[in-house]
């Protein structure tokens, strides 16, 4: 449990800094060429998949805590998530990393280096569990799904499957506000001068 905490926060504050980039870069995004544009919008998308692995694990949580989730229900909940957000995050993932790649290549300064160098690692770790995961989390998603019927008594496995959809698209959209909130927040807050600097960098 310390360990997942310890991942939620540090997705928390990635999450943020991304969401903060994007905001002071997004006026210029759709003069700063087609690539970079993508870039920015791919910050903006792992932004708020990061948000949302917060929400979506405290939502599932509490609903298991509070015993509306049976513990096949919350393994689905999470691995319908999963399937929600893999293909985004490996998407947007690929395209960051080569960014990265290029800024390291033209700066040449240690920080850059390091940046590209975690990313590359990030890439090849999503890569790799995906690799598992795709197969793992679509048959605990089948195998919940094809358990409940509409004749359960009492409509209670519709129920619970409502609630699975409920958490997950609450997780899903919660992101995507947070993220809109801060990027509009931040939008345009550096001095002309120093966003001209931030892009040329990138």
């Amino acid at each position: 449990m310390l360990g997942l905490l310890l991942i939620l926060a540090l997705n928390l504050v990635v999450s943020f800094f991304n969401a903060r980039a994007c905001g002071q870069m997004w006026a210029e995004r759709e003069q700063s060429g087609p690539f970079l544009f993508l870039v920015i919008w791919s910050a903006a998308i792992q932004s708020a998949i990061g948000f949302s692995s917060i929400l979506i694990f405290a939502g599932a949580y509490a609903a298991h805590g509070m015993g509306i989730l049976p513990d096949k229900a919350m393994k689905a909940t999470l691995s319908l998530w999963y399937l929600a957000i893999i293909f985004p995050t490996l998407g947007t993932g690929f395209l960051i990393t080569i960014h990265s790649w290029i800024v390291a290549y033209r700066e040449r300064n240690l920080l850059d280096m390091a940046s590209a160098a975690y990313n590359t690692v990030a890439m090849a770790h999503n890569l790799y569990q995906a690799s598992s995961g795709i197969g793992d989390a679509f048959g605990s998603v089948f195998t919940f799904f094809s358990s409940v019927t509409d004749d359960d008594e009492d409509g209670a496995g519709i129920l619970v499957v409502i609630t699975v959809l409920a958490i997950v698209v609450f997780a899903l959209g919660g992101g995507a506000l947070l993220t809109r909130a801060i990027i509009r927040h931040y939008a345009g807050s550096l001095p002309m001068p120093e966003r001209a600097a931030q892009l040329s960098r990138a």
